[in-house]
């Protein structure tokens, strides 16, 4: 008797439990591949309540001005926060912080301030263009990212695809530098680049050149370059707050694999043969995961492209009616793919090295020498070229310090049809997939 045998690992504080659930292995593949989404779900729900961003040392500052030393629920946010939620302790019950009671919070090396600023939230979609040059500001009470602190100050505010810039230089009054995409008519647009004039206008030294300020663009990077040049050029001892962690974004793998793979026919007729045999079969593929800058690296989108066969073959035999011989047919496919998944993933963080994840893919499918042939007696087979269509998968993984990865994913059917045949087949599949994290 054989056993599936699915292993989630729970996070405890420092200690890690496993537990292990058994199904009995009754039926073939296909019994199996029907059980799989609930198996999948009950390892997601299994491990959603403990995978959760640790509180950090950090602080916040209240109306009257009064410093709390605290541990901080660090998301790291994509768009600026309104709350936050705190503990006094580690053992403490987590409370929320909200806007209009926190002046300034600060958790590793974040540090939002609050300010009843104007702001301009023009849209820069082509449809929702407007045909105003100039910024439309509203007045709003918002929480500022502090990503240069100097002489010179510079802020960001992200709210969806809104991406606003602010700045002071010494004691003066925080403003948003000016960027606006606008409509000069229906064919024609243009950009109000004022903010490039308000750098040379309010954050020059003798060291920068106006041609540095023109060439500045409206982009995190760019900004944060110029204005740490110009606060080194007014303290030569200058260190900016904020050291971003280095984090690898960018994450190249190896990723084997054997699938348990069936063909059933797609639309059942009378004159159908019947299934083509469940294959094990082997896959190789390589990832290329682009892990997003926001919410600590928990969720990536990847491409994998990933070669894999199938081939199998069925035989009947006609009992004879009026000749006496009868008459063997013999079917075979013979498929082969590079498949490419394109696919958004979610991490949930174990502890320092370990996490759990989980995907979902819209997989392309590019088939090459793939046929379906019939030969009847001897007689010298017939074959049709397939084709193949798209399908989704999902899966669910482990993956050990950055390196090493084991993930278990299901493939919604691929059809296959002939393409001068009217035979079509409905391709299902299971994998185990490992990975090795290359860089």
């Amino acid at each position: 008797m054989k056993l599936l045998v699915c292993i989630v690992a729970i996070a405890r504080s420092n200690r890690t439990q496993f537990c292990i659930i058994i199904l009995e292995k009754k039926q073939k593949l296909n019994i199996e591949m029907k059980k799989l989404p609930l198996l999948l779900l009950l390892m997601i729900l299994s491990v959603t309540g403990y995978a959760q961003i640790k509180f950090e040392k950090g602080y916040f500052i209240d109306n009257n001005g009064s410093k709390t030393e605290c541990l901080i629920k660090n998301i790291d946010w994509h768009d600026n926060p309104t709350q936050i939620q705190y503990k006094i302790t580690e053992d403490a019950k987590a409370k929320t912080g909200y806007i209009k009671n926190i002046k300034e919070f600060a958790v590793s090396d974040l540090r939002y301030i609050r300010v009843t600023i104007d702001i301009d939230r023009s849209s820069k979609d082509l449809k929702k263009l407007s045909d105003n040059k100039n910024p439309e500001f509203k007045e709003e009470t918002l929480f500022l990212k502090h990503l240069v602190k100097g002489e010179a100050n510079l802020y960001l505010y992200e709210d969806g695809n809104l991406r606003r810039y602010f700045y002071n230089v010494g004691d003066d009054n925080i403003q948003q530098l000016i960027y606006k995409v606008y409509r000069v008519s229906s064919i024609q647009i243009d950009k109000n680049n004022r903010y490039k004039q308000q750098l040379w206008t309010d954050v020059r030294c003798d060291n920068i050149e106006e041609s540095e300020a023109a060439k500045t663009e409206y982009k995190r990077k760019s900004l944060i370059k110029y204005f740490t040049k110009y606060n080194t050029c007014i303290d030569p001892s200058f260190v900016n707050i904020q050291k971003r962690e280095d984090r690898d974004l960018f994450n190249l793998s190896i990723k084997p694999g054997i699938g348990f793979a069936s063909l059933p026919y797609r639309n059942r007729t009378s004159s159908n043969v019947g299934d083509f045999e469940n294959k094990t079969t082997f896959k190789l593929g390589v990832e290329a995961e682009f892990v997003l800058p926001f919410n600590k690296g928990k969720w990536a989108i990847f491409i994998e492209p990933t070669y894999q066969s199938y081939d199998s073959n069925i035989e009947t035999e006609t009992n004879p009616s009026f000749t006496g011989t009868p008459t063997i047919r013999n079917y075979k496919v013979e498929y082969k793919s590079i498949e490419l998944p394109i696919g958004a993933r979610h991490y949930f963080f174990l502890n320092d090295k370990s996490k759990l994840f989980v995907n979902v893919a819209y997989v392309l499918d590019f088939e090459f020498d793939s046929t379906y042939s019939i030969q009847i007696n001897a007689a010298d087979p017939t074959s049709f070229d397939l084709e193949s269509r798209t399908n989704v998968i999902g899966g669910v993984g482990f993956k050990y310090n950055n390196k090493y990865s084991i993930e278990t994913r299901f493939a919604t059917g691929r059809e296959i049809y002939g393409r001068f045949n009217a035979q079509s087949y409905n391709y299902k599949s299971f994998s185990v997939i490992l990975g090795y994290t290359l860089f």
